[in-house]
């Protein structure tokens, strides 16, 4: 226990999506722990707005900032407007890769009090990325908590879903039922084929009669292209490039979401929703996301999950393409309509 807890904290993360969700059970611990204290998070602006002035943060601050590079590099000539940025913190926490430890000894040259380093990766063990933080939390006494990522939502949040819903006329629908997809990941190497999108969206619409939202990104864009379009002949409510908080307020409208291993993925695990993740060549129990009502469907054939050298080397995605959309359709089903629990297959 600390004698005297700090009162201007800084967490510090650099990182995707995905990786950040996984980092909340991590930020709700530190936030519990220093009740009293003011902090402040330093990561990429888009991805800020997910936790700012919502629990977890007072405030959010852009890691893409000029001259913070400079702490990147050994006996580097650190800019003084950042030094003195950082010289205003008692502790930081780092949720980052500092290869050599070069930025956490830049970091103290300011005045930071107390640096402290949490690998982002358990390397070495199979554990789960949420129970590997916490427990390096924990060796610095700081107790853990809740283990499953939550989003907090505003109330501004929810009106703007209900505004963006009615604006395309169909918000008296979405009350019978709205599924959401995201066909994109990270990686094109996680994609489950989009013929199985286009399949499982027939059934949706064909059989449940239910209104799709299809989430689209930059990402889609690059991997997909042309085929994306595809998805416009099932008529989804298209909803493209919306800021992430306004895409969590949209998935907290929805019945159940399906989506491949990816951060919009974990979004909807952490807004609560009925959440159908499909893994094909990375490990669910270290990467798996986490929620009430989560569902991950995976085949279990001999070379997946695999490691990144392996992933770089395959030439097929068999871990995803022996997943069909009937069995997708099913368990979608299943999770609205007949309570299916079981998280992991």
């Amino acid at each position: 226990m600390e004698w005297i807890k700090p009162s201007q904290i800084l967490i510090i993360h650099q990182g995707g999506v995905g990786d950040f969700i996984l980092c909340l059970p991590a930020f709700g611990s530190i936030r519990r722990y220093y009740r009293e204290a003011r902090i402040e998070l330093m990561g990429y602006p888009r991805i800020l707005q997910l936790v700012k002035g919502r629990y977890y943060v007072d405030e959010g601050r852009s890691i893409e900032q000029v001259g913070l590079g400079s702490f990147y590099l050994e006996d580097g000539d650190l800019d003084g407007a950042v030094v003195r940025y950082f010289a205003g913190f008692d502790r930081a926490f780092l949720f980052m890769g500092d290869r050599g430890g070069i930025f956490s000894t830049n970091l103290r040259k300011t005045g930071v009090k107390k640096v402290l380093s949490i690998s982002p990766f358990p390397e070495g063990r199979r554990v789960h990325v949420i129970d590997h933080m916490l427990s390096s939390l924990s060796s610095m006494g700081i107790p853990g908590g809740r283990r499953i990522p939550r989003i907090f939502l505003l109330e501004e949040d929810k009106r703007f879903a209900e505004e963006w819903l009615r604006q395309r006329g169909v918000f008296d629908g979405v009350e019978n039922g709205l599924i959401a997809l995201h066909p994109g990941s990270g990686s094109r190497k996680k994609l489950w084929p989009i013929e199985n999108f286009l399949d499982l969206a027939t059934r949706i619409t064909g059989e449940l009669r239910l209104n799709m939202i299809l989430f689209v990104g930059p990402a889609e864009r690059e991997y997909l292209g042309s085929e994306l379009e595809r998805m416009r002949s099932m008529n989804p409510i298209w909803a493209e490039n919306l800021p992430l908080i306004y895409v969590a307020s949209l998935l907290d409208r929805c019945r159940c979401y399906i989506g491949n291993d990816s951060g919009m993925t974990h979004l909807a695990a952490a807004v609560g929703i009925q959440t159908i993740a499909l893994f094909g060549p990375t490990d669910p129990e270290i990467w798996g996301p986490r929620g009430e009502r989560v569902v991950i469907v995976r085949k279990h054939i001999g070379c997946s999950p695999c490691t990144e050298e392996e992933l770089e080397r395959c030439n097929h995605r068999r871990c995803l393409e022996f997943i069909e959309a009937e069995e997708v359709f099913e368990r979608a089903r299943g999770l609205m309509y007949g309570g299916i629990t079981n998280p992991l297959e």
